[in-house]
């Protein structure tokens, strides 16, 4: 079944690409003008991360990425590769970036040096915009690799 992104676009990259939407709104209020619009704006969403059913919003796009992308790994070895590559910058670079903006966010709403978290939830953002698009690169020649070896 194609994936409703192309027939060059594997299914994990809809998963990645809805993580990099949410992103692009946090970056807005990264870098907006008022740090107290980012605070409401951050305070607000942090309570949404540990609540059910408002978790869902980043547990649903996770898992279907993870899900996809653990499916993956079962294809041929030059596609694997690339899979596994994706799975490492996800869990090396990806995970700990979401940790220090999470900590930044909970240092905001407590009244911790905003602007100073402020340039943090910058930092992080911008590793994990990286990350997500070299996680979709990879998962694209990952599927671009098995596509190939079909057509061989």
């Amino acid at each position: 079944m194609t994936s409703p992104l192309g027939p060059s676009a594997p299914w994990s990259v809809m998963g990645l690409a809805t993580l990099l939407g949410m992103l692009w709104v946090d970056w807005v209020f990264d870098t907006g003008g008022s740090i107290q619009e980012a605070k409401v704006y951050y305070c607000a969403l942090l309570p949404t991360l540990f609540s059910f059913p408002q978790c869902l919003r980043i547990l649903m796009p996770v898992a279907f990425s993870g899900v996809h992308i653990l499916a993956n790994l079962s294809e041929p070895s030059g596609a694997r590769v690339a899979h596994f590559a994706t799975c490492a910058v996800l869990l090396f670079g990806g995970l700990p970036c979401f940790y220090i903006s999470v900590r930044a966010v909970q240092s905001m709403c407590s009244d911790t040096d905003m602007a100073e978290q402020i340039k943090t939830l910058q930092r992080a953002h911008a590793a994990l915009f990286v990350i997500f698009l070299a996680s979709i690169a990879l998962e694209t020649a990952g599927h671009a690799a098995r596509t190939k070896s079909k057509e061989q």
